[in-house]
């Protein structure tokens, strides 16, 4: 007892003053009960711990007690507070997870005054500390109103600018004062509402850009982009709708007749629509004679009838005018120089007055808009000659703008040859011109038909050119492509936030494969993005316990059908760190075809010392090369290469050059369609596929085995290769040649006999 006594004598006070907070926070469980007073006096306590000599006896008794009691008050605070000071990471993180535990009941107990405090504690250790600014914006918000958000929102903004709500609540705090830049920043939360699907935000802020930059004609073209993507056809023309009136008002009709055009390709049966269009029209063309003629022809007011083709045959007739001009079958190019109710007359190049009805016109001759090219042509054909040669996307605008934005590679043949360049002189120079045109912003192949290029009416960036591409296809393993092709470039966020939510969402697809490769996909983002994917269904136990219960034959085929090597590497390291047997599975998977994998997964066979297994893998590839002739070739080249540098590579040289020979012919059967594996055989024995004596005596592995071989064994060698149906007699005359040069006592007088597997 006086033992005891004497202990508590002995008490360093400031572990005393931690008892008795330890104490009081078994009297006041509630947090609601807690004020700032005790939240500032344990923050004085901390600065003391800080400077004691106690201070690891001190964080011992917190870190006991909080095991204990998880809602401790005291020990979270102080824990948080102390181990936040220190330089270990594992310190500071368990440090920061207490405080922000602490944010986050405080916040549910409405303490918005501590909530502050704890928020500025924070971010006076990390000023961009995400939680302790989202903490900061809602007290600042409960306390001191939405006026004082402002430069806290801007921050948060600026850190977290792939969370929309965020971005969205600082656009609208400053879009009284400062309307420009609040409206970049709305523009930014729409585009990543309407990938994530969240329509109501979406729409909110469609009508602020609407109200305030209803000009900006590309941002609404790219949130239709999105939104076509997600096939939402009704969505689209309703939002649309609200985009026709600020152009009504100004009576800029040529807007509001393409915008009601839109509206009718997503809504063809919306009568509304329709009559505005009508009425559209009307005042476009108020000066044209025949408008009222036309409108009846096109029986675009007949709402009985389809919309699209009584669309196209107004617009077909009412460039019928007098200045504008027409094409004819025979004819070629002319201007309209006058036109009634009863007749057109048109001046042709080599027929000037040609008169013919309306009628006869509406069917014969095909209008022209004052750009088209081929009236370009007409007017001054020089000058189009010079865009040509100069200029080629110039040029090429002017073409697809001619022929409603889109032409086949068969449709743009045609008008550049023989106009421009001979047939010889087409294929090569096609092959440059794509080239060039894939650079441009404004022109695009199609992802669902790849000979058609397109011309967009607003050029398109990356990101909004993959995300199409994205959305257009539906292959598996090609949308995985295009993903993981949005991870590569920081100009691609907005393609990389829609795909990370498709690969979210299929986080709890059915099939077992696409589950665990879109969590691999997330985990991929997640780590070239610096940051983690919130909403995430699939968590790391869940994957391992996935390959944990899979069959061997399973994991085998799911990293077959993986063509990604991204994926294939980490689901290889799931396998290795998950399963006792992975030795058996990366054996089959170092036989998988074509090579992709196999050079990692062989890395790291050898780096775990697993030198036995990769000695048998050795052994099973140089018995069965007939039934692996493509990892046997890969084997091979990297062994005479000296690529595989290895003490388990016990096979010398020679003898894996004369199995290489032995392949060749067997490649007849193994390669019924192709040649990539015999140019790959015949590359790994020659160097080269243009085999000549010369490029022979430049291959240093070749020449090395020849010189010390056995003469025997160059008779067996040469004796496969001039079996080998596929190549050239000139090549394996070069071939003998070559070593009866550097082998004189080399002659095929002896006949050789090849083994009986031959």
């Amino acid at each position: 007892m006086s033992q005891t006594t004497e202990e508590v004598q002995t008490r360093d006070p400031l572990l005393t003053r931690i008892d008795t907070q330890l104490n009081e926070d078994k009297v006041f469980k509630d947090l609601t009960a807690t004020q700032l007073n005790r939240i500032k006096a344990l923050d004085e306590l901390a600065a003391e711990i800080l400077k004691s000599s106690h201070k690891d006896e001190a964080i011992g008794i917190l870190r006991e007690n909080l095991k204990e009691n998880p809602a401790s008050l005291t020990s979270r605070y102080l824990l948080g507070n102390l181990l936040w000071n220190r330089t270990h990471r594992d310190d500071q993180e368990g440090g920061f997870s207490n405080l922000r535990t602490l944010l986050v009941d405080f916040s549910r107990s409405a303490k918005w005054t501590i909530v502050d405090h704890i928020a500025d504690r924070i971010l006076d250790q990390d000023e961009d500390n995400r939680v302790a600014l989202r903490a900061k914006v809602e007290s600042t918000e409960r306390l001191k109103g939405k006026k004082e958000l402002a430069p806290y929102l801007e921050k948060l903004a600026q850190i977290d600018r792939k969370n929309p709500d965020i971005v969205k609540k600082y656009a609208l705090s400053i879009l009284d004062e400062d309307k420009d830049r609040a409206l970049v920043s709305l523009k930014q939360a729409a585009e990543t509402y309407a990938r994530l699907k969240d329509y109501k935000n979406l729409e909110e802020i469609w009508q602020l850009v609407v109200e305030h930059d209803h000009q900006d004609l590309p941002f609404f073209e790219r949130i239709e982009r999105i939104l076509a993507g997600n096939r939402e056809k009704t969505r689209i023309a309703a939002y649309l709708v609200s985009l026709v009136e600020p152009y009504k008002t100004e009576e800029n009709w040529p807007a509001v007749i393409n915008i009601l055009k839109k509206i009718l390709e997503y809504e063809p049966n919306s009568s509304r629509s329709r009559s505005d269009l009508v009425r559209a029209y009307r005042s476009q063309y108020a000066d044209h004679s025949l408008l009222n003629d036309f409108l009846k022809m096109s029986d675009l007011t007949n709402h009985k009838k389809p919309v699209g083709p009584c669309i196209a045959s107004f617009e077909r007739n009412i460039v019928f005018d007098k200045g504008n001009y027409v094409n004819h079958r025979t004819r070629g190019v002319g201007k309209i120089i006058e036109i009634d109710n009863d007749q057109v007359i048109v001046d042709f190049h080599e027929n000037k007055g040609q008169r013919m009805s309306i009628q006869m016109a509406i069917s014969s001759l095909q209008p022209l808009s004052q750009d088209h090219i081929w009236v370009r042509i007409y007017e001054n054909a020089e000058e189009v000659d010079e865009i040509f040669k100069s200029d080629i996307p110039l040029f090429f605008e002017m073409l697809l703008s001619s022929f409603g934005y889109s032409m086949t590679l068969a449709e743009i043949k045609v008008e550049i040859v023989p106009r421009f360049l001979s047939l010889e002189e087409w294929s090569k120079w096609w092959s440059r011109v794509r080239t060039q045109l894939k650079k441009e912003p404004r022109f695009g192949f199609d992802p669902r038909k790849k000979d058609l290029l397109i011309l967009r009416e607003t050029p398109m960036t990356l990101s909004e050119e993959l995300s199409e591409k994205f959305q257009g296809v539906t292959d598996w393993n090609k949308k995985l492509d295009l993903a993981l092709e949005t991870l590569r470039d920081s100009g691609t966020e907005g393609a990389a936030e829609l795909c990370i939510q498709f690969y979210r969402e299929n986080e709890r697809n059915k099939d077992t494969l696409k589950r665990i490769q879109s969590y691999l996909f997330l985990d991929q983002a997640a780590d070239s993005m610096g940051e983690d994917i919130p909403s995430r269904t699939l968590s790391t136990n869940q994957v391992e316990d996935l390959i944990r219960k899979a069959s061997q034959e399973e994991l085998i085929t799911w990293c077959r059908d993986t063509n990604q090597v991204e994926l294939k590497r980490e689901l290889v390291n799931l396998i290795i760190s998950v399963r006792d047997d992975y030795t058996d599975i990366l054996s089959e998977i170092l036989l998988e075809v074509p090579i992709k994998i196999n050079r990692y997964v062989l890395s790291e066979l050898n780096r775990l010392g697993q030198h036995d297994t990769l000695k048998d893998f050795l052994k099973r590839i140089f018995r069965k090369y007939r039934e692996h002739p493509e990892a046997f070739l890969w084997t091979a080249r990297s062994i005479l290469t000296g690529q595989w540098d290895y003490n388990w590579v016990e096979h010398n040289r020679q003898d894996v050059l004369l199995l290489v020979f032995r392949v060749l012919k067997p490649l007849v059967k193994a390669e019924k369609k192709g040649t990539r594996l015999k140019n790959q055989a015949i590359e790994t024995v020659f160097g080269t596929n243009n085999i000549t004596v010369e490029s022979l005596k430049r291959n240093d592995i070749l020449r090395e085995i020849v010189e010390s071989a056995e003469v025997r064994v160059l008779r067996r060698m040469y004796a496969l290769f001039r079996e080998v149906p596929y190549a050239a007699d000139a090549h394996k005359e070069n071939f003998y040649e070559y070593l009866q040069e550097l082998r004189p006592e080399f002659n095929m007088d002896t006949i050789y006999e090849d083994d009986e597997d031959e």
